[in-house]
């Protein structure tokens, strides 16, 4: 009766942050079995092989996010600051190229604040925050960017992700599955050697989960007598399939 061999290979990943780089070592795992009940469509030997793919690419986008605070003991007034803030940033950026269709606003909120007195929960005014996302297509003007905002009304630079373009991401993709492609068939030559068998073409084939890891820096903070530095590294995509080979004997 004819055999199914099945094979997986470990996923590999990479994660890196501004400053610091870190990976998990591919743990790669052979297991093959025997099944009995299945058989590929020309009555030979079938071969199943998962395996994970990578790519690399250096980020040609930069997404920031960047918060106007204020607070006082008057909502309507805290109101008034943020919007003061907000518009003076807004123009900063304008002059530093940013245009507005690169800018939009992503958390608004004006809370009532509390203290603890005697036992006792007491007001204690109004905070407010005004966060903006603002995204950049020159990942070299990260760091004038975030110095215009921070000079300019922004008190809180809350993440700075270095990454891909939607189009640059989908190049980068398709590396990472013909990665995953040589990897899957070079994993079954060595199972078809090894059980006397000789891959002859795809049966078929499926995508798994695609990873994504962009370069992350949180809670920068801008010199004063200094420009801001931005550290930059590949952004990875990993790819993962899954195929079955017609094999004879």
């Amino acid at each position: 009766m004819s055999r199914r061999l099945l094979a997986t290979v470990g996923v590999a990943l990479l994660l890196v942050t501004a400053g610091c780089a870190g990976g998990l070592n591919p743990a790669a795992s052979a297991n093959a079995q025997t099944d009995q009940t299945n058989q590929s469509d020309n009555g030979g030997e079938s071969i199943s092989v998962s395996a994970s793919g990578q790519a690399e690419a250096d980020p040609d986008q930069a997404v920031l996010q960047v918060a106007v605070l204020a607070s006082g003991d008057d909502a309507n007034a805290v109101r008034e600051r943020l919007a003061e803030n907000a518009t003076r940033m807004r123009e900063a950026l304008r002059n530093a190229g940013v245009t507005d269709d690169r800018v939009r606003t992503v958390q608004y909120s004006i809370d009532q604040q509390y203290r603890e007195e005697n036992g006792e929960r007491r007001p204690a005014g109004f905070r407010g925050i005004h966060a903006f996302e603002i995204t950049l297509s020159n990942v070299d003007r990260t760091g004038p960017v975030i110095d215009a905002a921070v000079s300019n009304g922004a008190a809180q630079v809350q993440s700075v992700e270095l990454t891909l373009s939607e189009e640059r991401r989908r190049e980068v993709r398709a590396d990472a599955l013909r990665n995953a492609m040589d990897n899957a068939r070079a994993d079954a030559d060595v199972i078809a050697e090894s059980a006397n068998l000789s891959v002859s073409g795809v049966h078929t084939v499926s995508t798994g989960d695609v990873g994504f890891s962009p370069v992350r820096a949180e809670a920068l903070t801008a010199q004063a007598d200094a420009g801001t530095q931005i550290a930059s590294g590949p952004v990875t995509v990993t790819a993962q399939v899954s195929v079955t080979y017609n094999a004879t004997g």
